[in-house]
C-alpha cells in the first residue's frame, strides 16, 4: 500500500473550484478505480500557505500509475492510465470526467511523495479494481475544518524505529481511537531509510489534539502512561505539522 501526499500550487480564487471538481468529480470516479483520497486542505500554522494537499491512497505503484491519465511519451498498453483504456471500468466513471475536465487548468505546479505504508498498521481499503470486483470504501473524515497530524520520526536504528511502531500499534494509537481519533496509517517516505516513519492521525479539531494527542492523559492507564514515555525515550528527532482539513468529502464520524 502506498500513500500519495500531493502539493499543489492552486490560485486562492481558484480553490473553490477545484475542490468541487475534485470532491464531485475526480474522487468518486478514483473510488471506480479502488483508491481512496483520505485528507484534503492546507498546511496550518508554520505550514506553506501556498498550496492544497490531498492524501491518496493505492494498492500498489501500479495501481497509482493505473489511475492517472495516458501522457504524452507513454506507449500504448502501458501501465500508465490503465483504467481509462479498460472500457468496463471506464464505462463506471465516465460519467463524471466532464465534472473534473478543467480540474488540470487550475493548477500551476505540484509535486508528489509516495510513502511505502505498514499495511497491519494502516486504516485504508484499497485494491487494484477488476471489472467484476467493487469500488473502494467511502473514506471516513471528520469534516471541514478537522485537522490530520503528520509527525516524521526518526530513531537510531531500524530495531529502534520497530520497537517505537510496537508501542504505538498496541498501547498508544488504541487510547487515542478510544478518545475519537482516528488513525490514518504509518508509513515511510520512499525516498528515506528504514531508521524513520510518519504517522497520520485525524482529529475532530486542534482541541483534541492538544487535549490528548500529545502526551498521555492524566487518567490513562498505567500501561498506556509507560508507553508514551518508553516512546519518547526512543524518538530521535520528530517534525509535525498539520493539514487543515479544507472539504466535506467522506463518510462523516
Amino acid at each position: 500500500m502506498i500513500l500519495v501526499q500531493r502539493e499543489f500550487q492552486v490560485d486562492k480564487a481558484q480553490r473553490g473550484a477545484f475542490e468541487r471538481m475534485s470532491s464531485r468529480g475526480l474522487w468518486p470516479a478514483m473510488r471506480e478505480m479502488g483508491m481512496q483520497m483520505v485528507a484534503y486542505g492546507t498546511w496550518g500554522f508554520a505550514g506553506s500557505g501556498q498550496v492544497v494537499v490531498t492524501h491518496s491512497v493505492y494498492a500498489d505503484f501500479d495501481h497509482w500509475y493505473a489511475t492517472r491519465r495516458s501522457l504524452p511519451g507513454y506507449s500504448s498498453g502501458s501501465k500508465v492510465g490503465a483504467f481509462y483504456e479498460d472500457p468496463e471500468i471506464l464505462e463506471r466513471f465516465k460519467h463524471l470526467m466532464h465534472t473534473y475536465a478543467e480540474r488540470e487548468s487550475l493548477v500551476n505546479y505540484s509535486e508528489a511523495t509516495p510513502f511505502l505504508m505498514d499495511e497491519e498498521l494502516s486504516r485504508p481499503k484499497v485494491h487494484y479494481r477488476l471489472a467484476n470486483g467493487p469500488s473502494s470504501e467511502l473514506p471516513a473524515t471528520f469534516g471541514r475544518g478537522s485537522i490530520v497530524e503528520q509527525a516524521d520520526f526518526s530513531y537510531e536504528s531500524k530495531e529502534i524505529a520497530e520497537t517505537s511502531k510496537d508501542l504505538l500499534a498496541t498501547h498508544i494509537w488504541p487510547d487515542l481511537e478510544s478518545q475519537g481519533a482516528r488513525v490514518i496509517g504509518l508509513g515511510t517516505n520512499a525516498l528515506q531509510g528504514n531508521e524513520t516513519f510518519s504517522t497520520f492521525v485525524a482529529y475532530p479539531s486542534f482541541r483534541e489534539l492538544v487535549e490528548y494527542g500529545r502526551s498521555p492523559r492524566q487518567d490513562a492507564s498505567d500501561d498506556v502512561a509507560q508507553a508514551w514515555v518508553q516512546n519518547t525515550g526512543l524518538i530521535q528527532t520528530v517534525k509535525r505539522r498539520l493539514l487543515i482539513i479544507g472539504t466535506d468529502y467522506g463518510e462523516t464520524n
